[in-house]
């Protein structure tokens, strides 16, 4: 049973080409896969400001919000990682910013959809994960 819950946020941010800014996470649950830049919920921050915050520190750019995609539940009750987490993302346009390698990430990257379809065949992006790149096209 979980004893920790966390609320974090993500930023799913498309380019003019189409292609999705994804970064490899450096450790935690997530460690190597590839993911949306995002974080945990800092005291007195709102949730868009949250994953605007996590993307620029992560990735050193910056995005147009346009709408919540929606939130989303993480446990596994099979890892040392004893916590739950509620994730919200928001999908968004990139507006500025050079893309480097930030805090907490090994590499970023831009990808289409399909790429990241099989990137997740392959155990490289989670299924929730996934599911989030999924809603911002269909929700």
């Amino acid at each position: 049973m979980a004893t920790r819950y966390i609320v974090g946020c993500g930023a799913v941010v498309r380019n003019k080409d189409g292609k999705y800014l994804m970064v490899k996470q450096m450790n935690g649950y997530w460690r190597s896969k590839w993911i949306f830049p995002g974080g945990k919920l800092e005291l007195g921050e709102t949730l868009e400001d949250c994953a605007r915050r996590e993307l620029i520190e992560e990735t050193g750019c910056d995005f147009e919000i346009s709408r919540q995609i929606g939130a989303y539940v993480s446990y596994d009750p099979a890892t040392e990682h004893e916590k739950q987490v509620v994730l919200v993302y928001y999908l968004g346009n990139y507006t500025c910013g050079e893309l480097r390698i930030g805090d907490g990430v090994t590499e970023v990257g831009w990808f289409y959809f399909d790429e990241i379809e099989n990137m997740t065949a392959e155990g490289k992006v989670p299924k929730i994960i996934f599911q989030v790149a999924l809603d911002s096209i269909h929700k």
